[in-house]
């Protein structure tokens, strides 16, 4: 809510309610902070914020009981024993304890670093191609044939693909497996050409389904969005894509953490809120974590959480399921 000069003079500030006034007034002329209407105090403006995060915020000190009790929150709660299971509930913890709206990418393995194919004839129309990436993860596709693929022919085709394609990185692979592939006297012509030709579906490791969004009850009750029912509604839209926030988390792979506020945000969904994140690692690939909330949000006290967080999902990933 707007705040008066008379309220901050009596909250410790050793300034008269003129003095404060009149400090507001400047603040206001120099764009830090804003009246929305005449009879009201003042908030923050966008600018104001920034200045507060980058230049006078002290961060908050997560105690070693407080980390302890966050780990434990993330770990007994995970139903399922894989990666999307973790960051799921990563991004619950940070909802809960935020009481904002927690975000996440599971990672991303466009860096991901091609391990293995194993080809498994179902039927004779039907293959099960089996991908793992060095990371951990792995990809199956069912690929339909238009003729039977010889047990030798498989077997030859599994073999060249191995050894051309060991160690690249899957965003590599995606770029030039056709002319890695296509040009080869060994294997089955048919069989290499109809996995160039599906190269971005079975190679592609992320997608919408990659993003998590928990917590938007948490979101919603903010006032600054529950009273305004257009922006209310921008953003349910924006959440029920999907596509849009993968891509904005997707280019937030920067190192340490990344705060938007307000309408630095290029979304125009997004002008009313500020996103933290932070990248986090598992082995040579990356995803992102981070909250959403109104731009007034405690900073001083979410920096060092989702940091934490995003160092607490790193020793998970790696005891958990690197190099499984």
């Amino acid at each position: 809510e707007p705040v008066g000069s008379r309220t901050l003079a009596k909250t410790g500030v050793a300034l008269s309610a003129a003095t404060v006034r009149n400090s507001m007034a400047d603040l206001e002329d120099k764009g830090y902070l804003h009246q929305p209407h005449t009879s009201a105090g003042r908030v923050p403006t966008d600018k104001g914020y920034r200045v507060y995060v980058d230049a006078i915020m002290s961060q908050q000190q997560i105690s070693d009981d407080e980390r302890s009790r966050l780990r434990e929150m993330v770990e007994t709660a995970i139903r399922e024993n894989n990666i999307e299971g973790l960051i799921t509930q990563v991004s619950r913890v940070i909802a809960d304890v935020s009481q904002n709206l927690g975000v996440a990418l599971t990672p991303q393995f466009r860096e991901g670093r091609f391990r293995s194919i194993e080809m498994i004839a179902l039927s004779e129309s039907k293959l099960l191609l089996v991908v793992t990436i060095k990371s951990g993860l792995v990809k199956t596709m069912v690929m339909e044939v238009d003729a039977r693929v010889d047990a030798d022919d498989l077997e030859a085709t599994r073999r060249l693909i191995n050894e051309r394609l060991s160690g690249l990185t899957i965003g590599d692979i995606l770029t030039n497996v056709s002319e890695r592939l296509e040009i080869s006297s060994e294997g089955s012509p048919k069989l290499l050409r109809l996995i160039c030709d599906s190269a971005d579906s079975l190679f592609e490791f992320s997608s919408e389904e990659d993003l998590h969004l928990v917590g938007t009850g948490n979101f919603f009750l903010q006032p600054e969005f529950s009273e305004n029912r257009d922006q209310l509604a921008r953003l349910y839209q924006l959440f029920e894509e999907r596509s849009q926030m993968t891509a904005i988390l997707n280019d937030r792979m920067g190192e340490g953490i990344a705060i938007t506020i307000g309408g630095e945000n290029e979304s125009p969904e997004l002008s009313g809120c500020s996103l933290l994140t932070s990248k986090y690692r598992m082995g040579n690939v990356t995803g992102v974590i981070g909250l959403m909330g109104p731009t007034r949000l405690a900073y001083a006290k979410m920096v060092p959480l989702i940091s934490y967080m995003a160092s607490l999902t790193e020793n998970l990933l790696e005891e958990k399921f690197e190099e499984r």
